[in-house]
């Protein structure tokens, strides 16, 4: 845990709420000028993991999200009782399966060297738009240059330089529209003076992962929620190939629960993952895991090779997951059922990120509960109000 003087000239105050498959999580945030940002409160809401129409689990999400703010809003108030500052902007992450994202690709080269302008590249990104079929262009919410490249050369600001060729790259994201009318509803009842700016995790995890120093730039995402889970290659730095499957924490409960009572599955998971358990159910548990693991590597195995069929998979695996599973899968994940897909057809090298990785982007107050995904949610807004 990391403790912040909150006497020292606090800056603008923003929220910051994290929309998950089946959880909603809301921050309230300092800022600081080239600094690390302070979480002052943070809270997050779960859904009781059991099966749902989606119109129940947008449904529930909204509700969790409501209780989420109230009690943030709550903490954060009862720092001063004479009075805190008020919230003056409000950020959402939009986690899977509710945003997808693709990454578009556009370029030009000149007969000669020619200045860039900023009307070049705005031009070529909408080209790169519009060669986008997966998405639904009426629910766009997101899009952004991740890479320009000037003579084949990266550069942050292309900008007035010179160069006969220049390619970029654009993420583009769309979003489930009943989820964002829900979720713009929920928040417009707790801030109501404040619209929503929306952010797809996508963008939060590249983006803040592009600032971890001695982080790889070639690397494979897998982000497991409890609906389903978002694979992501992401090379030299830029997401190239993303596909989403219906595979997540609550149907693996499903399949390895006799009970039919997936928090007491995910409890004994936790604890055989600590070797603190030798009970009948935790030898049944781990029985139910071993007969899965065929099935799940078929699963996974698929859509790795649809990732993997322009170019083989980078070998440094980012694991996102529900800390309880989060142990079993890394051990899932470097199996060597997956070294035919990695670029050195060796098994994949298993990491995960968590608050201390953050430390010079974002940091919890005393008391403030860890939740990594929704401090990569705040290390990317104190990014973008840095930049502003």
């Amino acid at each position: 845990m990391f403790g912040t003087h909150l006497g020292r000239g606090r800056g603008k105050i923003v929220a910051v709420a994290d929309i998950g498959s089946g959880s909603a999580a809301v921050a309230i945030l300092a800022l600081h000028p080239r600094a690390p940002a302070t979480v002052l409160a943070a809270t997050r809401a779960i859904l009781p993991i059991e099966e749902r129409t989606q119109e129940a689990l947008i449904a529930g999400i909204g509700e969790q999200l409501v209780k989420a703010a109230g009690e943030a809003q709550k903490q954060y108030a009862a720092m001063n009782p004479k009075g805190v500052k008020p919230v003056r902007a409000l950020y959402c992450i939009i986690r899977a399966p509710w945003s997808r994202s693709q990454t578009a690709l556009s370029g030009t080269a000149f007969k000669e060297e020619t200045t860039i302008t900023e009307q070049m590249v705005s031009g070529l990104a909408q080209q790169a738009i519009a060669t986008v079929k997966e998405l639904d262009p009426q629910n766009f919410f997101e899009t952004s240059v991740t890479r320009v490249e000037l003579n084949g050369y990266p550069t942050g600001e292309p900008i007035g330089k010179r160069a006969r060729e220049i390619r970029i790259s654009t993420l583009v994201s769309d979003c489930n529209p009943r989820i964002r009318a829900e979720v713009e509803s929920s928040l417009q009842s707790v801030f109501p003076h404040l619209s929503p700016v929306f952010r797809s995790s996508t963008r939060a995890l590249v983006s803040v992962l592009r600032e971890l120093p001695q982080r790889e730039r070639d690397y494979f995402i897998v982000d497991m929620a409890s609906e389903g889970t978002s694979l992501i290659a992401v090379r030299d730095g830029v997401p190239a190939e993303h596909i989403s499957i219906s595979e997540g924490v609550r149907t693996i409960l499903n399949r390895i629960s006799d009970t039919g009572l997936p928090e007491e599955t995910l409890s004994l998971i936790r604890m055989l993952a600590r070797e603190e358990c030798s009970t009948t159910a935790c030898e049944t548990i781990q029985r139910s895991l071993g007969l899965l693991e065929p099935e799940l590597v078929r699963v996974f195995g698929e859509a790795m090779s649809t990732c993997a069929k322009e170019m083989r998979l980078p070998n440094a695996l980012l694991l996102i997951a529900h800390p309880d599973v989060s142990p079993w899968l890394s051990k899932f994940f470097s199996r060597i059922d997956f070294a035919q897909f990695t670029m050195t057809t060796q098994p994949f090298i298993v990491g995960t990120i968590d608050i201390p990785d953050l430390a010079h982007l974002v940091k919890p107050h005393n008391g403030v509960a860890r939740d990594s995904a929704l401090a990569l949610g705040c290390a990317l807004v104190n990014m973008e109000e840095n930049r502003a």
